[in-house]
């Protein structure tokens, strides 16, 4: 289960970029689109993500850090 991935110094990516996959606490979508991370009932992430940007912006090394991780 992928909860927080941060990368730097990998193809265009300098700095350091996180995805994080925590919820914030908006009441309206919160029970909807998310679930609890096991035990832990403080600790809520969601259920899917999106990563977009403009064109050349570094989404696919976004995508292929974490395929190299993996």
């Amino acid at each position: 289960m992928l909860i927080e991935f941060s990368v730097s110094n990998f193809r265009s990516i300098l700095e350091t970029q996180t995805l994080s996959m925590v919820a914030d606490n908006k009441k309206d979508r919160f029970l909807r689109n998310t679930f609890s991370c096991g035990s832990i009932d403080k600790i809520r992430l969601v259920k899917s993500a999106v990563i977009y940007g403009p064109n050349a912006s570094g989404k696919s090394n976004i995508i292929r850090a974490i395929s190299f991780y993996a």
